[in-house]
């Protein structure tokens, strides 16, 4: 029953920050507290990262344990094991979210005594987690361009604004952020491809697909692993970010614009894109501050285009007025219409 639970836990959970923990939380219950466990992240050529542990032996011993073996895991659904310092070791690799290139590795040491049978058990709690990372994929990602959708904003504003320290573990894209770039201000902004009706009108709605898919790719590309990106519908994008101040986060959105300008789109040729941004409060609901950088939006794309602007520059210039909150029940959808 209690590992029943445990399982129930892993199916249930729609939060992937937490869902790596609770599949750890199941193997410990499967060996029981004599049994060590470990959650590892492992990015390209890169050494695996501890991220999690369990267990009653002291790390450092478990980790030298379990080192070679990882090396070995592949994402074969296996389960790979090995004695070691004679200890019984297993690991295997888990399904990889859309969201995150690096691998997420579960390893584990316990006595002989039933191990092989817990392996099998193992790869079957493996198989439910891997079966929950494509559920969420399939209800947050937007089907286009594999972003964040709108839906997913809108439920989990306030989640977002406090991300876990494993970025990684939580689904992350981009480039890795710095410690101190992780507890900073958040700041949102909104992206909106310029003349994009012309695009469709002049080259079709394919070519206007196309040019949606490879903004996604450059936004991955661009942006850091932590940094939450989300397509909004059309040619809107939003992308969640923490900065210590606003110069440094207009670094941020104006290097995604640089990289849009200077990307050849196929049959298009050249595209860009006007961005606003703004600070994000406590305080702060999604209409709230999705409504204060559209105001920034609108003035970049009144003005020129191709370019980003911070709204609490503009209203510090007089060249806004201030955007007065909105009752929390307003549709999001109302702000882009």
């Amino acid at each position: 029953l209690n590992l029943l639970q445990h399982v129930e836990a892993i199916s249930s959970c729609r939060d992937r920050e937490k869902l790596p923990r609770a599949l750890l939380q199941a193997v410990s219950a499967l060996f029981g507290s004599a049994a060590d466990v470990g959650v590892f992240v492992r990015g390209g050529s890169e050494l695996p990262v501890l991220k999690a542990f369990s267990g009653s032996a002291r790390m450092e011993a478990a980790l030298v344990a379990w080192l070679p073996l990882l090396a070995e895991v592949r994402n074969d659904g296996r389960v790979h094991t090995r004695v070691a310092d004679g200890l019984n070791c297993g690991a295997i690799m888990l399904q990889p979210s859309e969201l995150c290139g690096d691998s997420i590795l579960v390893a584990f040491s316990a006595g002989e005594e039933g191990f092989a049978a817990r392996c099998e058990e193992v790869r079957c709690l493996a198989s439910i987690y891997g079966h929950q990372i494509r559920l969420l994929d399939y209800g947050e990602l937007d089907s286009l361009t594999r972003l964040l959708n709108r839906k997913t904003f809108e439920e989990t504003f306030d989640r977002l604004l406090n991300p876990i320290d494993d970025a990684c573990l939580a689904g992350g894209v981009g480039n890795r952020r710095s410690n101190d770039e992780a507890g900073a201000p958040a700041w949102l902004c909104v992206i909106d491809v310029d003349h994009f009706k012309r695009v469709n009108d002049s080259f079709g709605h394919l070519f206007g697909d196309e040019v949606l898919l490879r903004m996604g790719e450059l936004m991955r590309k661009t942006f850091r692993h932590g940094d939450r990106l989300f397509r909004f519908g059309g040619e809107e994008f939003v992308v969640i970010l923490n900065a210590v101040d606003e110069c440094l986060a207009y670094s941020s959105f104006n290097r995604f614009r640089l990289s849009v300008e200077q990307h050849e789109f196929p049959q298009v040729g050249k595209v860009t894109c006007s961005i606003g941004f703004t600070a994000v409060t406590a305080s702060d609901v999604p209409t709230d501050v999705v409504g204060r950088a559209d105001e920034a939006l609108y003035f970049a794309k009144d003005n020129g285009r191709n370019q980003v602007c911070c709204y609490e520059r503009l209203v510090a210039q007089g060249l806004v007025s201030r955007v007065e909150p909105v009752h929390e029940d307003l549709d999001i959808d109302a702000l882009f219409d």
